[in-house]
């Protein structure tokens, strides 16, 4: 019947090539409506790159796309002509900005592309989120206005399903490895999303490593091996077995002899744990076992492991319980790309970093012993790349796990923690990482084994389930069966958790305190009442205005290196910026108002073309701004070889106009600080700004510019650079182009106290407007204990060390795991 149809996109003879490797050989895939093509192939068989292609993120080698049977121009089709065509996609590397709001996720990719949103749009998009995220996945307990990063790796792929489903214009859903972190409940409330969808006439690819899920949903399943197409079969046709054998695999059993108790030592003991998430564990774990912990997922098996991880060095009981571990410990987690590659490294050092003293001679490393052992490695783990010297993210996902498990083997670890190790892996790797274990096993090692999957527990000697926070049931030889494990997991459902009020009040405390504002905020008050108990007269309107009059610089140049920051970038040439803003007000502006404000334009243009150039070029931040420091600094030599100038009256007037009540530097700490915050939280376009810092990827799949986002955020720097140099001068009367050096290195030292991540698009506005004025009265106080100016840069620099060690504690306190 579907030959007689028109396929609504079709994909023909596509090949993708990257440098000398063919990812892609004449692909070719037809999507009609309301069909649900089950996509499978081993890891590296091209699938991810081919979505990537369909999605526009990608741009074909050769090939054609065919939308409702007229072809598209290669050089038209992108990420946002690709949303126009109602082509939306949940992806395996999840397509979310961590630093975002769940709600704020959503609207990036479902909101119009246009600077302002209407009236009201947040409070629409959290409450429509809300909706969603309980229509497809029920019970799932996410707050939308929780940041992305405080969410587990099983809410967040929720959280990306539904992304990928709201799309009021969805035509073509493409779910790769959908369930590779949920649980089974999950999983089946996905299967009847799929089922949904499809009468809605949607056409959907589902891509998984989980071949009985494909064969559930699927109407055809399309097998794909090196980038080519090796079959096309009917679902209700084919079995298991047959779709393994089609993809070069055996369905080789995990549990052969694993029917009987392993007689040993105990190398993990623990008795009466109780944490915040665990309640009175009691396990143990012998020497030659492989333990499997399950349940739902968000049961405290993470937690748990982690426990374990954190008992090494140190034995016996404490106020949690008694968690005893005998030997090393290594962990392996299954969120490769935050917890576990190093994605600049090679093959080798991945595998080696774990334990180094064994390839170490005179306390060097010995290159003979590094290559051997890795050689081993990478002959017995048939990695599919030119050397042991590839960069680990040149391998696919599935080889890049069968490293990090190589890596917690060949450290030499007694325990190995294995944290959902096989997400998102194909059935043939698998089998090898189920020797892997095998093999460790056999070599006396205890392997402690969490994974998503319930049937992976059929590979494990003992299993406990999990349920909340408890041990709800130990399963044993034969006993170990899917049915067992989900039986398991659904004991005490419902059961009162105890001191809920305690809890919410504590959690509340707790995110105050790891508020990114609450530090800077808090050194400020106290800074400010230790200047006040020496000098009471600093409270009266004179005395801050003289205060905070010295500190407008460093709070504009501050914000200024934010929106930088905020961009993944920094700015090594602020300082010199500033100086050189300082010269044209002072020098230009103050004889020819045009020529000056011409002069304050080019600048802005300056730093708009600067981030053209790192973008397009690729040059590193650092590289481009350390390098046109000099050019500013040049430029200001030639308009004022020697200080001079003069501070025109209007410039005067509106840093020192006598504001009522408040002095004026207070009221324009406030409007830089207010503004800042609004243009980033609060504005819909800060949500693409602050994106780009943290997952550019993202935004350009949701069809923003990042070219368009990164210039913003360089313009806006720019523009709060030039009110830095207007307020230096206001406060000199002139112009000196060897002033001003020092703020380069302040404002990075203040970006930091201020609760500002150097990457990730982590930002806090208030936070550096508290920061900046807080250094300034720390020169202040330390002035007015007659402290030697030689030493104040030293007692700055300490005071510093003590705050950052004082926030790096209280964001430890509240971090959530490993």
């Amino acid at each position: 019947m579907k030959e007689t149809m028109t396929p609504y996109i079709e994909l023909k003879n596509i090949d993708r090539i990257f440098g000398v490797t063919k990812a892609l050989d004449q692909m070719s895939l037809k999507l009609f409506p309301g069909q649900v093509i089950g996509l499978i192939g081993s890891n590296g068989a091209g699938k991810s790159t081919l979505m990537k292609i369909l999605t526009g993120v990608l741009e074909q080698t050769a090939g054609e796309i065919i939308v409702e049977g007229k072809t598209i121009e290669k050089k038209e089709y992108n990420a946002k002509k690709a949303q126009e065509f109602g082509i939306s996609c949940a992806y395996q590397d999840l397509s979310l900005c961590t630093n975002l709001s769940v709600y704020e996720n959503f609207a990036v990719m479902n909101e119009e592309h246009s600077l302002f949103g209407k009236p009201g749009w947040r409070k629409r998009a959290a409450k429509e989120t809300k909706e969603k995220l309980e229509k497809y996945f029920p019970a799932n307990g996410i707050d939308v206005y929780t940041p992305m990063d405080q969410l587990s790796l099983a809410e967040q792929q929720v959280v990306e399903i539904t992304k990928a489903v709201m799309d009021e214009n969805l035509k073509v859903l493409v779910l790769d490895e959908p369930t590779s972190a949920l649980s089974s409940d999950r999983a089946t409330q996905l299967q009847k999303v799929v089922k949904e969808q499809k009468k809605k006439g949607i056409s959907i690819i589902y891509i998984s490593h989980k071949l009985e899920e494909i064969l559930q949903v699927s109407d055809v399943v399309v097998a794909m091996n090196s980038g080519c197409k090796t079959g096309e079969f009917l679902a209700e046709e084919v079995s298991v077995s047959d779709l393994v054998n089609i993809m070069g695999g055996s369905a080789k059993g995990g549990q052969e002899d694993r029917k009987k108790d392993v007689v040993g030592e105990d190398s993990v003991q623990i008795q009466n744990l109780n944490t915040e998430e665990l309640h009175n564990i009691n396990i143990h774990v012998k020497k030659g076992e492989i333990v499997g912990i399950s349940g739902l997922v968000g049961s405290g098996q993470t937690s748990l492991l982690n426990e374990i991880y954190d008992s090494m060095g140190h034995k016996g009981k404490n106020r949690k319980g008694a968690v005893n571990t005998y030997g090393r410990i290594a962990y392996v987690s299954g969120d490769r790309a935050n917890e576990g590659v190093f994605s600049l490294w090679n093959i080798r050092d991945n595998i080696l970093i774990a334990n180094l003293d064994q390839v170490k001679s005179r306390g060097f490393l010995d290159a003979k012993k590094e290559k051997k052992i890795a050689e081993e490695w990478y002959e017995k783990l048939k990695f599919r790349a030119e050397g042991i010297t590839s960069k680990i993210t040149s391998l696919s996902g599935g080889n890049q796990q069968k490293a990090l498990i190589a890596r917690g083997i060949a450290s030499g670890a007694d325990i190995i923690l294995l944290n959902d190790p096989t997400a998102g892996v194909d059935i043939e790797t698998k089998q090898e990482i189920y020797e892997l274990l095998n093999e460790a096993r056999n070599m006396g090692k205890s392997i402690i084994f969490y994974s998503t999957e319930d049937n992976e527990m059929e590979v494990c000697d003992r299993v406990y389930v999990m349920s909340h926070g408890e041990i709800a049931e130990e399963l044993k030889g034969s006993d170990i069966t899917v049915s067992n494990v989900v039986k398991a997991s659904f004991k005490n459902q419902g059961k009162e958790k105890n001191n809920e009020e305690n809890t919410k009040n504590k959690s509340v405390v707790s995110a105050l305190l790891r508020h990114r504002a609450t530090i800077p905020l808090l050194i400020l008050m106290i800074l400010l009442f230790a200047n006040a108990y020496y000098k009471p007269l600093l409270l009266s309107y004179n005395g801050l205005d003289m205060m905070i009059a010295t500190a407008l610089p460093l709070v504009f140049v501050s914000l200024s290196q934010m929106f930088m920051v905020v961009s993944g970038d920094i700015d090594m040439g602020n300082g010199r910026a500033i100086a050189l803003v300082n010269v044209i007000s002072a020098v230009v502006l103050s004889g020819s108002f045009g020529l000056g404000i011409l002069g304050l334009l080019l600048f802005i243009a300056a730093y708009l073309f600067m981030a053209v150039l790192i973008h397009v070029r690729k040059m590193p931040a650092i590289v481009v701004t350390l390098g046109t420091q000099y050019i500013w600094y040049g430029i200001a030599l030639v308009m004022a070889p020697t200080p001079g100038g003069m501070c025109p009256q209007w410039i005067s007037g509106l840093f020192n106009y006598r504001f009522p009540l408040i002095p004026m530097p207070v009221v324009w700490c406030f409007i830089a600080g207010i503004v800042s915050y609004w243009i980033l939280k609060k504005s819909k376009y800060g949500m693409i700004l602050r994106g780009i810092g943290n997952n550019p990827q993202s935004i350009q799949r949701a069809g923003w510019s990042y070219l368009a986002a990164k210039m913003t955020n360089y313009g806006i720097a720019a523009v709060l650079i030039i009110f830095a140099g207007l307020s230096v001068t206001s406060i000199s009367l002139g112009a000196d182009a060897s002033s001003c050096g020092a703020y380069q290195m302040m404002s990075i030292a203040v970006i930091i106290l201020g609760g500002c991540e150097l990457s990730g698009g982590q930002v806090e506005p208030v936070g550096v407007v508290a920061a900046a004025v807080a250094m300034s009265f720390i020169t202040t106080l330390l002035t007015s204990l007659k402290i030697d100016s030689n030493y104040q840069t030293a007692v700055i620099g300490l005071i510093l060390i003590l705050t950052l060690t004082a926030k790096l504690l209280t964001h430890k306190k509240g971090g959530a795991g490993r």
